[in-house]
């Protein structure tokens, strides 16, 4: 399939998806709606073990088109945009935003929606929304439980925008690296996903979002669940073990 504002680079194992909406990325309904479709079939891709974000040009994004936010479309951004955030937070192999420029508004919690965010130097951050009078629904939904209240109210209220190194403090990067070093660190960062088992990596998301919505009693017998009636009945937990005791290489299956 052809895409109007994505360019698809599939790797072994891995599946770049690149955001190519000129000049600086802005995220429109179209733009939406071609990523959760390339989501949706990169799902069926048995072979693959991480997605990565990327972006062409001088932005990651700079977020979503103002113009649908006004009365007579924002009921559809608020869907399209909810829909694209919630596949990507609850997708089933790591996901990570490789971000060397500037993501805001929608594109901050897009990027925020992934697993992790290596950032360059040069990156920046932020939720301008309330200095043009609305809010960003994902953020304030999603940003107080994994980032905090307090960072949460200093992100959507006071509109800044922050440095990569202030956004790493503040939780949202993962890893913080120079411009120079931004791909070597990106490649040993899938790398080290990528020499995983997706099937493992698929309950152990699971069992972690388990953990974050659950008190922790209640969080760890459900995770025990999955241990003993999921994990434990796919070829690569076994396989896994073996290999250790066996002082190999496993042979994923990814199954």
């Amino acid at each position: 399939m052809t895409y109007n504002y994505l360019i698809l680079n599939l790797l072994p194992h891995r599946l770049d998806i690149v955001l190519n909406n000129p000049p600086v990325n802005i995220l429109t309904g179209e733009v939406m709606k071609e990523l959760t479709k390339v989501l949706e079939d990169a799902e069926k891709d048995e072979s693959l073990r991480v997605v990565v974000f990327k972006s062409e040009g001088k932005a990651w994004s700079a977020g979503a088109d103002v113009t649908e936010h006004l009365p007579d479309k924002y009921e559809e951004m608020l869907y399209t945009f909810g829909e694209l955030c919630e596949t990507v937070r609850k997708y089933p192999i790591p996901t990570v935003a490789a971000v060397d420029g500037m993501c805001l508004g929608g594109g901050c919690e897009l990027a925020c929606m992934c697993d992790f965010i290596i950032a360059s130097e040069r990156a920046k951050f932020g939720q301008p929304e309330v200095k043009v009078g609305v809010l960003p629904p994902v953020a304030c939904a999603v940003f107080p439980k994994k980032y905090g209240l307090k960072t949460t109210l200093d992100i959507v209220l006071t509109g800044e925008v922050f440095s990569a190194a202030e956004a790493y403090r503040m939780g949202l990067v993962t890893k913080l690296t120079s411009a120079e070093e931004f791909h070597a660190v990106l490649e040993a960062f899938t790398g080290n996903l990528i020499a995983n088992s997706a099937a493992v990596m698929k309950w152990v998301k699971k069992a972690a979002w388990k953990g974050a919505k659950h008190q922790p009693k209640d969080a760890l017998k459900r995770v025990n669940e999955i241990y003993r009636e999921k994990l434990m009945q796919t070829h690569d937990a076994v396989e896994g073990l073996k290999a250790f005791l066996e002082k190999r290489k496993p042979d994923w299956k990814n199954s």
